[in-house]
């Protein structure tokens, strides 16, 4: 990475705003946006500055991932999934993910995580909001593991472990123990924080849930939830509740829920969840990809839900959830449903304001004050310049490589080339590391 004592001066970028404007200087200090010069308006030089030559791309501010796993996502595309798997997302948790993640080492972890966390920041995400899990009793050392291994990349991060009792009684709750370990010592940090994680509710008992209650309320909860029926079929089976309903039951619905999935939401659902303010996640592509039908827009724009983007370890880049969701309102003719302000005003900005939120930082924007989270895309439009703020334009930009990321003011790619880390050796460890997990 490159650590920048003085000012990073950004020149010449084409800005995403109403009316666009080409030709900005953006100025950063301290690891804050300090200036945003429009076109025409000069910005002086000064000595120890480091210049940046925008050349006329597109400067947006990093993107959020809202639901992702690192490590497992890695270990999925390297097993050549989703590609090839054939079964359910049931069959995938019963039959891969779970033998697999009893094998996964922290060591393995980190190394996973690594290599995904260098997509994300290729692809322009600049936060995670990351579900993890691995071999039991090394609850916190997966949670230290995916730390080392976003902190090595760069990139910012909101950890949690999820917890479930497949495989013993006490898995959930040693998770939840681990929650408050790993939480509790970063709630100052400005790149790496940790909530309480929940992986589903098929097979978690009311212990649990009850444990916790406690960590959630402390630094928050990220709860994923109906990723397929049997989180409805344990709930609704066992309580006579929808999921989202026993989440609230158990204090486990508040401002800072995450609730990833939703596929099996209810309108009562949808009236807790907008009750608590908390967030859904839904990440369309892969549930297109695993025939899974995605939490109904129409159900969460009516009860005005707060919903977010996520990527479920699948995909790198969040403007490919936006292309996702774009074709997703246009192909619901048969009733009616949000229309296109529903991707620019609710679904793109929700994701930043939840990191921001979580981290207690100004993010997802280009402007003065804001965090320097932002990305110099590979991609000059011409003829039309991009309008809106932000989300409709991700749809065109969607498949752009970044150019230069910045974090937190320090450059952690520059001209594609990440700074600070070895791609060829990241690679190689996490080839290795999904070698042992895949190993018969």
């Amino acid at each position: 990475m490159a650590r920048v004592s003085t000012r990073l001066v950004i020149r010449r970028a084409r800005l995403v705003r109403d009316p666009p404007a080409d030709g900005a200087t953006v100025v950063v200090e301290g690891g804050r946006i300090t200036r945003v010069a429009l076109p025409g308006e000069p910005v002086a030089a000064e000595p120890g500055d480091w210049e940046i030559d925008a050349d006329g791309r597109l400067l947006v501010p990093g993107c959020v991932d809202a639901h992702t796993h690192l490590a497992v996502g890695a270990l999925l595309r390297f097993a050549g999934l989703p590609g090839r798997y054939p079964g359910s997302p049931r069959a995938l948790r019963q039959g891969f993910r779970r033998p697999v993640e009893e094998r996964l080492a922290p060591a393995d972890v980190e190394a996973l995580a690594r290599a995904a966390a260098l997509a994300a920041l290729r692809s322009g995400t600049t936060t995670v909001i990351a579900l993890e899990r691995a071999m039991p009793g090394e609850e916190l050392a997966t949670l230290e593991a995916a730390e080392r291994a976003v902190r090595a990349v760069g990139i910012r991060a909101i950890l949690a472990h999820g917890a479930s009792d497949l495989g013993g009684a006490d898995r959930g709750r040693a998770s939840a123990r681990a929650a408050v370990e790993f939480a509790a010592p970063r709630a100052g940090d400005p790149l790496v924080r940790g909530m309480a994680g929940l992986d589903g509710l098929h097979a978690t008992t009311r212990e649990t849930l009850d444990a916790l209650a406690e960590p959630a309320a402390r630094f928050g909860i990220h709860a994923s939830v109906g990723e397929d029926g049997s989180d409805l079929d344990r709930s609704w089976g066992l309580d006579q509740k929808w999921p989202v309903q026993l989440l609230d039951d158990s204090a486990l619905l508040g401002r800072s829920t995450i609730v990833a999935h939703g596929s099996t939401l209810s309108t009562p659902e949808a009236e807790a969840i907008r009750a608590a303010d908390a967030v859904l996640v839904v990440p369309l592509r892969a549930a297109r990809h695993w025939g899974v039908e995605p939490a109904g827009l129409r159900l969460v724009a009516a009860a005005e839900v707060p919903i977010a983007l996520g990527t479920d370890g699948l995909f790198p880049d969040l403007a490919g959830e936006a292309v996702e969701l774009a074709g997703h309102l246009r192909g619901r003719r048969s009733a009616p449903s949000p229309g296109s302000e529903f991707l620019d005003e609710s679904a793109w900005p929700t994701s930043a304001a939840l990191a921001s939120q979580l981290l207690g930082a100004r993010l997802g924007a280009v402007q003065e004050g804001a965090c320097a989270d932002l990305v110099i895309l590979d991609w000059r439009p011409s003829g039309v310049e991009p309008e809106g703020r932000g989300g409709n334009a991700a749809a065109l930009w969607a498949g752009a490589p970044a150019s230069w990321v910045i974090v937190a003011g320090e450059v952690r790619l520059r001209e594609g080339v990440a700074l600070g880390v070895d791609p060829v050796e990241v690679s190689a460890k996490a080839v290795e590391a999904a070698r042992r997990a895949l190993a018969d």
